[in-house]
């Protein structure tokens, strides 16, 4: 019994090397699998940029893709060499033209992403720290008295402003609504990746312990500034320990 488990095994074992053997020989003799190779190459050595320029996550993600379409593409070309049914070598060949133009598309615009940042929408979404966006002079847009009153006393606390660049615009009205009410307040780019936000595009109020009699005040504040956004707007429940500032508000 275990003899004949043994030469079963035996077979299945030299059955796979054929296999193998069959895809390294189809491989050498094929030039459209050697133009496989050669993007896989391509894509392997943007995916190293991409690593080195921007979001090292997204270029392994980049490598496992670009190889697994390669190695998709090649057994699909197995297929069609090796097997006689015309059906299926339609549905192969209409698989692998869809497959390879996605992959061209994918794989070919890493490199001028990775080093040119182009295209641009390619080079945002994999977030390469050396295509952000075009810094533009932070403004903050006062607020007249009638809408948020300047008091004096508020000039002791400090309010540091982080926001994400997308949300320049909000951080503008909150640092200048902050100001009007007397706040000493300044807006930093940041891309607060460190910071777990509670949920998309949410605005958070972290504070320490001297300044918990004007947090409500400040939340206030924040609301007339940003009123379309009024609803993603919460405070820590928490006092915090800062280096700078009296409180900090985040927008994610």
């Amino acid at each position: 019994m275990s003899k004949t488990l043994r030469l079963r095994a035996g077979h299945a074992r030299h059955r796979m090397e054929a296999i193998y053997g069959e895809l390294i020989r189809v491989g050498l003799q094929d030039p459209f699998i050697r133009g496989i190779v050669g993007v896989v190459v391509i894509a392997t050595a943007a995916s190293f940029a991409i690593s080195t320029l921007g979001n090292g996550t997204k270029a392994i993600i980049t490598l496992a893709l670009a190889l697994s379409f390669g190695v998709i593409l090649v057994i699909l070309r197995t297929l069609m060499k090796n097997i006689n049914s015309g059906f299926v070598r339609m549905i192969c060949f209409f698989s692998s033209a869809i497959i390879m133009t996605v992959f061209l598309i994918f794989a070919v615009f890493l490199v001028p992403a990775a080093f040119i940042c182009w295209p641009p929408g390619y080079a945002a979404i994999l977030n390469l720290r050396s295509c952000g966006p075009l810094e533009t002079p932070f403004t903050p847009v006062a607020f007249p008295p009638t809408a948020i009153p300047f008091n004096p006393d508020n000039n002791k606390y400090g309010v540091l402003v982080f926001y994400r660049a997308e949300r320049q615009a909000d951080a503008e009205h909150v640092v200048g609504a902050l100001t009007s009410a007397g706040f000493q307040s300044q807006g930093i780019a940041s891309d607060l990746n460190e910071l777990t936000p509670p949920h998309l595009g949410a605005t958070v109020i972290k504070w320490t312990v001297p300044v918990q009699p004007v947090v409500s005040d400040i939340s206030k504040v924040l609301r007339i500034a940003i009123p379309v956004k009024a609803s993603t707007i919460s405070v820590s429940p928490n006092a915090s320990s800062f280096t700078r500032g009296n409180i900090q508000i985040n927008l994610f």
